[in-house]
């Protein structure tokens, strides 16, 4: 058994995986007069998890190779020091790869989550026309259709965590 704790990646999956049932019950729900906002929130919500997930099994590499590593803190440094140190890390370059390739799924979910994170949302959004007088304005990302790739996202990092966990067993 590899010497790594298993960090919260498998909350953070199970709980996009929430987000992703509520989606679902939510768009089938006509009663819903927010319901544009109420999407948006278990979108970003499920975002949230899904790179919640990907930290956590960063750490998990991380951990298993004795190097410290903090939330939000670029791979290509870690690499670059563990390179001229003569150690490879296969798992962590993979995802920086991953992360790297232009057009990836991991590359857009970590786009949608910076967008999300926007400090000036009009720069990345167009106000839809109100509906209802009470229900709240929504924004809506002009990039809201790589948002309809959340279940996707879910599968590909369920299958890299479990792909990359068995890698670490190994070790």
């Amino acid at each position: 058994m590899a010497k790594h704790k298993i960090s919260k990646a498998n909350q953070k999956v199970y709980f996009a995986g929430f987000y992703l049932e509520a989606i679902e019950m939510t768009e089938k729900d006509e009663r819903l007069v927010n319901r544009k906002a109420v999407l948006a929130a278990h979108r970003e919500s499920c975002v949230f998890h899904l790179v919640g997930a990907y930290e956590g099994l960063i750490w998990e590499v991380a951990h298993t190779y004795d190097i410290p590593w903090q939330p939000g803190q670029s791979l290509q440094p870690i690499l670059v020091a563990q390179h001229d140190a003569g150690k490879s890390v296969p798992e962590l370059e993979q995802l920086f790869d991953l992360l790297s390739q232009p057009g990836s799924w991991l590359q857009r979910m970590m786009a949608a989550w910076q967008r999300i994170q926007d400090l000036d949302p009009a720069s990345t959004t167009v106000a839809k026309a109100p509906v209802n007088l009470n229900a709240i304005e929504v924004r809506v990302s002009m990039e809201e259709d790589d948002l309809l790739q959340l279940p996707d996202w879910h599968d590909k990092l369920r299958s890299l965590i479990d792909e990359i966990r068995e890698r670490l067993a190994e070790w």
